[in-house]
């Protein structure tokens, strides 16, 4: 984004911007005519929410039974599931 400088009125660009609440951050411009280069800076913020997001209904989880609970699975390349212990020994 871009602003155009107050001194000259030439556009000035971005140079950082930093966040002072969850709604405002302050930015940091320079402007690009080399003779004058006022450096200044301006406060963005949210001004009204026009639409917020329909957030979905909740639903309760299904419990699953015990037994079908998914067990913890490896590759086969890891770990206590391969079957080479040695990994280095020659076949």
């Amino acid at each position: 984004m871009a602003l155009k400088c107050p001194e000259c009125g030439t556009t000035a660009h971005t140079r950082t911007s930093a966040y002072e609440s969850a709604t405002v951050k302050r930015t940091w411009y320079q402007c690009t005519n080399l003779d004058c280069s006022c450096t200044f800076t301006a406060l963005e913020s949210v001004e009204k929410i026009i639409m917020k997001p329909q957030k979905p209904a909740e639903s309760e989880p299904a419990a699953e039974p015990l037994s079908a609970a998914r067990q913890p699975q490896t590759l086969g390349r890891y770990g206590d599931a391969c079957t080479r212990r040695d990994r280095h020994a020659q076949p």
